[in-house]
């Protein structure tokens, strides 16, 4: 197994086609047949499934293609920091962040990055926690900031963040952010939820369990602006960190409590992966990322939250 037969392997997945995979690769057809059938004869399984609509990954082939795609990375990425003869930082970092956090934190970052790294390419993927976890582990992003506060057997955790968790409903309901609201009174109330096994949604169902009350769920949403929108529009209350509607607060469009529960909040942490070797680049970029959440939450840019990094 070399890296052109791996980087033979990534193409025709991508492209489904030996024709198109070796126009790309700018060697010849012939050529691309025999590093896959190398690669088969080595590992002694079929990679690709072959029919007349293309080429597809079999089962096999879709672990490979994690493997690889984190093989070919790690050799750019020490070919960049092995070459930088100038002792600039190069390369690429492709953050991940909360959809949440997305608006507050990535221009910031962005215009960070440009002033003081002009030769880094800084790319952001945002998602649910549980995505960026399993993103960072598969090596597809190489940080990122996502909810808890316990290592892990794959991610080194450095938390950084607590944030409390309010009621959120249109304006018209006058929500008070100087009253907090009880579980017992938000028990009443048509909520509008991710759905499980969304984090948040393990979090409010344990809390109200625990307390020993029902939820009262309307409507199940996994996607954020969505459930922003159908409570703008007075169909129910959801439960979130005050700032997801920070812009949303500024234009009256949303009211909100805090909750007065000590489960209700939840703490927001920088994830490294710790099962492969973490670049100087970034290194650079993760304390970035942390001194712009500071500078966040110091500035109360970051609302309803408290630091707790070192």
């Amino acid at each position: 197994m070399d890296i052109k037969q791996l980087r033979s392997f990534i193409t025709i997945s991508e492209t489904k086609n030996i024709t198109k995979a070796a126009t790309l690769l700018n060697i010849v057809q012939p050529a691309v047949s025999r590093q896959i059938h190398l690669l088969e004869d080595e590992l002694g399984i079929e990679l690709f499934e072959r029919s007349r609509h293309g080429m597809h990954l079999t089962n096999e082939g879709k672990i490979l293609e994690v493997y690889a795609r984190r093989v070919l990375k790690e050799i750019e990425t020490a070919k960049i920091e092995l070459t930088s003869s100038d002792g600039a930082l190069r390369g690429t970092v492709n953050i991940g962040i909360l959809a949440s956090l997305s608006e507050l934190l990535s221009i910031a970052l962005m215009r960070i990055i440009k002033a003081k790294y002009p030769h880094v390419n800084l790319k952001i993927t945002v998602g649910y926690s549980g995505h960026l976890k399993e993103w960072l582990e598969s090596g597809e992003i190489d940080v990122a900031l996502i909810y808890g506060s316990v290592s892990s057997k794959f991610l080194d955790l450095q938390p950084l963040v607590k944030e409390q968790l309010w009621l959120i409903g249109a304006y018209s309901e006058r929500l008070s952010k100087d009253e907090s609201v009880e579980l017992k009174q938000m028990a009443n109330y048509d909520l509008i939820l991710p759905y499980s096994p969304h984090r948040l949604r393990t979090l409010i169902e344990q809390g109200f369990h625990k307390a020993k009350y029902e939820l009262k769920i309307s409507a199940e949403v996994n996607d954020l602006n969505v459930q922003k929108q159908l409570v703008k529009e007075g169909l129910g209350f959801t439960i979130l960190p005050l700032v997801s509607i920070k812009n949303e607060l500024e234009q009256q469009a949303f009211s909100a409590s805090p909750i007065d529960h000590p489960d209700f909040t939840r703490e927001i942490a920088l994830a490294l992966p710790n099962t492969r070797h973490i670049t100087k680049l970034v290194h650079t970029i993760a304390q970035e990322i942390i001194l712009s959440s500071k500078s966040a939450v110091k500035s109360k840019s970051w609302l309803g939250c408290e630091w707790i990094g070192k």
